[in-house]
């Protein structure tokens, strides 16, 4: 899971850095095409954009980021990775390079890890991304600065993301959820962090992520059991048990609902 405290949005919705050498690429893939990058072999830092597909990103450790169609990944530049894309679907992604300099001209990252940004508009986002690359395709006048600007306005969408999470009525309750979706909790534990009734509770948390706090703790087990079926030799049994599922044909089920495969599917593509 991402780390989220490690971002710094402070620098984000300061403004004091400058984004100096941007560059944007859009490529098609078709699993698995696997990639490695060491560490400090290429001076930019990197957003990623899936448009469709399942990419692993990790840094040669048992902690992958899977990231899926919509969802934004951070790369710094100074690290060691690699990619390697998921399942029989074929793959699309744009990704944004750029230099990003504090005010007295020194290279600086938003984090020193690789971090996935999936609570922004994914409409907004995907508009950013095919604007900034058909800017920089084409090379019309001001090109750059226009890429730039673009740039500009997608790291706003994600400061703000961040500050409206933080400002949220159930900030308590998702960041409790966050930490703790491989416990069991009640709806009344939650609703009590956020000094809310249940009802209030149920609907306010509909209403700002789409979906039940039941789902939503699922969603992150499902990520959990996804991980631990395709980075450790770890069985569809243990996996199941490891997240917090106790019924085989509910975690088939509920695994399906959010990958769109078995889990044994998963696990004999990796074999």
């Amino acid at each position: 899971m991402n780390n989220r405290q490690n971002v710094d949005y402070g620098l984000l919705s300061s403004g004091e850095f400058t984004v100096n050498e941007i560059s944007v690429a859009h490529r098609y893939v078709t699993p698995p095409n696997t990639y490695l990058r060491y560490s400090n072999e290429h001076k930019h830092d990197r957003m990623v954009y899936v448009v469709s597909g399942r990419c692993r990103f990790d840094m040669f450790n048992d902690k992958p980021t899977i990231a899926s169609a919509g969802n934004i990944v951070y790369i710094p530049h100074n690290i060691a990775y690699r990619t390697e894309w998921l399942d029989d679907i074929s793959g699309e992604v744009y990704s944004i390079n750029y230099i990003m300099n504090d005010t007295a001209g020194h290279q600086i990252t938003l984090c020193p890890e690789i971090h996935m940004f999936h609570e922004c508009d994914n409409h907004m986002t995907d508009g950013f991304f095919k604007e900034c690359y058909y800017t920089f395709e084409n090379e019309g006048f001001g090109f750059a600065l226009k890429c730039k600007i673009t740039f500009l306005r997608l790291l706003y969408t994600i400061a703000t993301a961040e500050n409206e999470k933080k400002n949220s009525k159930i900030a308590k309750a998702i960041k409790f959820i966050e930490s703790n979706y491989l416990d069991d909790f009640s709806i009344t534990e939650l609703a009590k962090m956020c000094n809310l009734g249940e009802c209030m509770f149920r609907r306010v948390f509909k209403s700002e992520t789409g979906i039940s706090p039941l789902k939503y703790r699922n969603r992150l087990r499902i990520m959990r059991a996804y991980e631990l079926l395709v980075s450790e030799a770890c069985s569809v049994t243990k996996a199941m048990e490891l997240t917090g599922f106790y019924d085989a044909s509910y975690f088939n089920k509920t695994f399906k609902a959010y990958t769109g495969k078995s889990p044994s599917e998963i696990k004999g593509k990796k074999r």
